[in-house]
């Protein structure tokens, strides 16, 4: 009798996001560890323009998991990736040819857009604004690398 491959790709995407729940937990521990913001940011895109449904929903799953880990509101990030990646990116792509630039480009979007983001609703809402400290320029680079081998 012959097994079945058909959920391979199930079974590893869900291994992914066991990783990730594991990972994210430990950048809290351990502050040298970068949450990976902007490769998800990338990641939440890059299924977007690929119309790969299952990609898309796992990538939201750890992005839901990121923000309970993190305190930010529930939704934000998917919010925020899915305004940006439907009006602002579609049209920095078009005029940057730069593969390097635009992986600079989803690092700030991701880190600094994403904190401006959180700080206009925090105060709209007169809560307390969200803090960035120098490991948030540390994440940066470190991502940038990562993203700037993926593009």
């Amino acid at each position: 009798m012959q097994r079945s491959f058909s959920y391979q790709n199930v079974i590893s995407r869900l291994f992914l996001v066991a990783l990730f729940v594991i990972y994210i937990s430990l950048s809290s521990m351990y502050l040298l560890l970068p949450p990976l913001l902007a490769l998800l940011f990338f990641l939440y895109y890059d299924a977007l323009t690929k119309n790969d449904l299952f990609a898309l929903v796992t990538v939201i799953i750890m992005l839901l998991v990121f923000e309970a880990e993190k305190g930010f509101w529930f939704g934000s990030t998917v919010i925020f990736f899915t305004f940006l990646s439907r009006y602002l990116l579609p049209k920095i792509e078009q005029t940057i040819q730069c593969k390097p630039c635009i992986a600079g480009i989803f690092v700030a979007l991701g880190y600094i857009g994403y904190w401006v983001f959180m700080w206009f609703v925090n105060q709209v809402l007169l809560l307390s604004v969200p803090v960035i400290d120098w490991h948030t320029v540390l994440y940066m680079i470190i991502e940038f690398l990562i993203i700037a081998a993926l593009v």
